[in-house]
C-alpha cells in the first residue's frame, strides 16, 4: 500500500469516527415546533435532505434509516429531560412506511411517557411511518 493510500484511509477513518458520536439534532433534523405536556410531547421536525446520511441511504432515493429515527426519539426525550439517554430495550418496533425527506420534509413525532418508558408514533397527516415502545436509561 502506498503512503498516499494510507493517509487517505487514516483521514477517512477519522472522519467516520467524528460522525459516529454526532448528535442528529441540528444535523439530520431540526425541531420546528413543540407542544409539551405532563406525560406527552409532540414535535414537528424538519429532515435535512442534504445530510450526508442520505447520500448513502440511498443515492437519488433518500430514505431515513430506522436507526436514525430511533436515535431521534432518544434525543428528543433527552431534550425534554435535560439529560442524555441510552436505549435499554425496544419493543413493538414497526416501520410501516419509508420516510423520504424529499416527499416528507417534515414529520410529527409524538411521545407518551411514564418514567423512562416511551411510546412513539412518527407520522405526517394520515401516514404513519413508525410505532414503537422503548425504555431508556440515563447515559453516564
Amino acid at each position: 500500500m502506498r503512503l498516499s493510500q494510507i493517509a487517505y484511509r487514516k483521514s477517512h477513518i477519522a472522519y467516520l469516527k467524528s460522525k459516529i458520536n454526532m448528535k442528529l439534532l441540528g444535523n439530520l433534523y431540526s425541531i420546528q415546533s413543540q407542544n409539551i405536556g405532563e406525560n406527552k410531547a409532540d414535535f414537528r421536525v424538519s429532515l435535512d435532505a442534504e445530510n450526508f446520511i442520505y447520500k448513502a441511504h440511498f443515492p437519488n432515493n433518500p430514505i431515513t434509516p430506522g436507526v436514525c429515527l430511533i436515535q431521534m426519539v432518544v434525543e428528543l426525550f433527552g431534550a425534554l429531560r435535560g439529560a442524555d439517554f441510552s436505549i435499554k430495550t425496544l419493543r413493538n418496533v414497526k416501520f410501516t412506511a419509508p420516510i423520504s425527506p424529499l416527499e416528507f420534509p417534515q414529520v410529527d413525532v409524538s411521545l407518551e411517557f411514564s418514567g423512562k418508558q416511551i411510546k412513539v408514533i412518527i407520522k405526517e397527516k394520515e401516514t404513519v411511518f413508525v410505532k414503537m415502545s422503548l425504555n431508556v436509561d440515563v447515559r453516564l
